[in-house]
């Protein structure tokens, strides 16, 4: 014990004059190595923490916390995976020791470790599996990148390792309030962005660790110094954002704080809003700053965007925080679109550690945190032809690094929220499978499918009142509990968890080959149901509706990272599977437009218009004549609208969907209908909308919608 105190003694000293950061690996019994660590940290006054799932004989704290120390600092990390590893947790708590700071992780012996019981392997089971039945492919992975040489791997009764080499690290120089080259110049740009015109957004990219929320900080203060304004900070996680308030303390002490994210200073203010409150109930602000954008859905980023004139949005490259390339990719066209003249800025100097940091390398590479589909000119020009539908085998793939890379890095492109736990959910959970569209070795397209369902009678009857909730089951629980339909946990689906199509290849029928493709496996395989849940958005909607699934479920309450409702999708592949879905869109019918002038009265119109397009009946009931009179009473002469209303909410509820079907209304139509019969909305707020000069223009084109629906243009 003492020598391996001695070594860290050494290994700090070297740390600090690096300032790189050095991991120790102590494998062995659970007891020996807290001793040890305990034993070498024994003086240290320093900031340490340990995470642990388990009981240990010194202050810790659980896996779940180590998201709170996105954007704070530490000197010591110890993390003891003999209570399971959570790659979360590890990814996170990593990303805060700062230059000159040791990890310390703490495993079982390796030979042994992936036969003993994870309880983090809870969060993929699925039932009726338990955790001690998932393969052990991650782990297995996860250990064979422990043996990398920027790591110190101690055994228990094994000889110490020498200490790594010594370097110098660069002095970082001086440059005012900022602490690189990069970072000032970021600085600049915002300030840039803040009094020059306005709708040129910018855009901060950097690696984690390169001072780009600080850069935010230090801005925000400036800014603040020199004249009144009110500036607002969103981000999908409030604690993330320490350093920026941290450098507005420094520059503003005078401030007077409301808790420790509303400053006010002379006449101007900086408040944090969460993105969900700011697209549902936008404040007004002269400045926004979006922190972690690539966290945040594009629909979300958008409506920011179009709401403020000025708004800077930054985002980690690569990271556990999310990926700066997939928000480059994702929202590139709407930039170009909206706002043409928007600016990047990029940070690449590191300033919580020195370049070439041993554990950030190995942490984008165990984790995937830098992984990439395949490059562009692989793919560019290939058609669906020219590629071959196939199942990845997992065992095969954790082995094929260079296939496994292109694979999560696709999911991480395409998604805002892909973290280091999808990928041991993809290499390890128990109901998935990964199918992929390739040209010979490349990936254009991939796609997670679960089975899910064939639930007992007995179970199902159980869900359907409430007392029960079993895991992994997404798509059946959510039509049982919330469509109502008692029977459906007992039938078998197919859920596309997520589907990613290489950015080269966009909008050139890759992601409908491939669900084509899922759907003929999914007869094979004798299911009764196909389908998926995912944020709803207009684009999303039709694009699954253009493949044949149907809408037959949406979320009353937005989520709070996305700002959107789920929605869920499903296409029928047997007789049951056709009963059940006859069944759902029935019961969605007979709800949505109740729903939405209830809990949906906020929801887009134009979602809602596609969702009852997609729905509508072969068949609508013909349109009586008292009702007819009515409704032409309205269109076609001077009945108000307020008399009127009460028969054409279910002419419009019968009607709409099949108009739409057959082109006599289009979406703008349709989008102004529902906003003011079937929302109820305000008329000024109609009018702000749809770009309407008041109520009479309003009532004009209600007026003329109408007549279409009736066959009287």
């Amino acid at each position: 014990m003492e020598d391996f105190a001695a070594l860290v003694a050494e290994v700090r000293r070297i740390a600090q004059r690096s300032r790189h950061r050095w991991t120790f690996v102590l494998s062995g019994s659970s007891d020996w190595s807290v001793r040890a660590v305990r034993i070498a940290l024994d003086e240290t006054q320093s900031s340490t923490l340990w995470l642990s799932d388990r009981t240990l004989p010194v202050p810790a704290e659980p896996s779940r916390a180590a998201h709170r120390w996105l954007g704070r600092e530490l000197d010591f990390l110890i993390y003891d995976a003999h209570g399971g590893f959570d790659p979360d947790a590890f990814g996170a708590a990593a990303g805060a020791l700062r230059g000159g700071g040791l990890l310390f992780l703490l495993t079982p012996e390796w030979t042994h470790w992936p036969d003993l019981p994870d309880p983090q392997a809870r969060r993929i089971a699925v039932f009726p599996q338990g955790p001690e039945s998932l393969s052990q492919r991650f782990l297995e992975r996860w250990i064979s990148f422990l043996q990398d040489p920027g790591l110190l791997h101690i055994r228990q009764g094994q000889p110490l390792p020498p200490p790594p080499p010594c370097k110098t690290a660069p002095p970082l120089g001086n440059f005012g309030d900022c602490r690189t080259a990069d970072q000032q110049q970021a600085v600049e740009q915002i300030l840039r962005t803040a009094r020059g015109r306005a709708h040129r957004p910018l855009i901060l990219l950097s690696d984690r660790g390169r001072g780009k929320t600080a850069a935010l900080g230090i801005a925000a203060g400036i800014l603040l110094r020199t004249a009144p304004r009110r500036i607002l900070v969103t981000g999908p996680r409030l604690y993330a954002l320490h350093p920026l308030f941290q450098q507005v303390r420094c520059l503003l002490p005078s401030g007077t704080w409301e808790k420790d994210h509303h400053v006010r200073y002379e006449g101007g203010e900086l408040a944090f809003f969460p993105p969900d409150v700011l697209a549902q109930q936008p404040p007004p602000g002269e400045l926004l700053f979006v922190d972690e954008a690539a966290a945040l859905p594009a629909p979300l980023l958008e409506a920011l965007l179009l709401r403020y004139p000025r708004i800077v949005f930054a985002t980690t490259l690569h990271g556990y925080e999310g990926t700066g390339r997939g928000f480059e990719i994702r929202f590139r066209q709407t930039l170009e679109i909206q706002t043409p003249n928007y600016r990047q800025c990029w940070l690449r100097t590191p300033i919580r550690w020195a370049p070439e940091d041993p554990l950030e390398q190995f942490a984008n590479r165990a984790l995937l945190l830098n992984a990439s589909p395949a490059p562009d000119a692989a793919l560019r020009g290939r058609t669906p032809a020219d590629c071959c539908f196939a199942w990845l085998d997992r065992d095969q793939l954790v082995r094929t690094e260079s296939i496994l890379s292109q694979v999560f890095g696709l999911l991480v492109v395409a998604h805002y929220q892909t973290r280091p736990l999808d990928l041991r959910h993809l290499l390890d959970g128990p109901n998935l499978g990964i199918a992929c569209l390739r040209w010979q070795s490349y990936i254009a397209a991939v796609a997670l499918v679960a089975r899910e369902g064939a639930i007992g009678p007995a179970l199902a009857q159980a869900i359907f009142r409430g007392e029960r909730r079993v895991q992994g089951h997404l798509l059946p629980q959510t039509l049982c509990v919330h469509g109502g339909l008692e029977r459906a946990p007992e039938l078998r689906y197919g859920r596309v968890v997520r589907i990613a199509v290489h950015p080269a290849l966009h909008r050139r029928g890759f992601g409908r080959r491939l669900l084509r493709e899922l759907t003929r496996w999914a007869g094979h395989a004798q299911l009764d149901l196909l389908g998926a849940s995912f944020g709803v958005t207009e684009d999303l909607l039709g694009f699954w509706e253009s493949c044949g699934f149907l809408p037959v479920h949406l979320g009353t309450r937005k989520n709070a990272a996305s700002g959107v409702q789920g929605v869920v999708v499903l296409q029928a592949l047997g007789t049951e599977g056709r009963t059940l879905l006859r069944e759902a869109l029935a019961k969605f019918r007979q709800a949505f437009p109740i729903l939405l002038a209830g809990p949906l009265r906020l929801l887009e119109p134009a979602i809602a218009a596609r969702m009852l397009q997609a729905t509508a009946p072969d068949a609508p009931p013909a349109i009586a004549s008292e009702m007819r009179r009515a409704l032409l009473a309205f269109a076609r002469h001077h009945r108000p609208w307020e008399a009127s209303l009460g028969t054409l909410h279910p002419f419009l509820c019968q009607q709409l969907g099949a108009a739409l079907r057959v082109g006599r209304l289009d979406f703008p139509e349709a989008s102004l209908l529902i906003a003011l019969a079937l929302q109820q909305r305000d008329w000024r707020e109609t009018a702000r909308i749809f770009h309407c000069s008041g109520r009479k223009a309003l009532v004009q084109q209600l007026r003329q919608s109408v007549r279409k629906m009736l066959g009287e243009a």
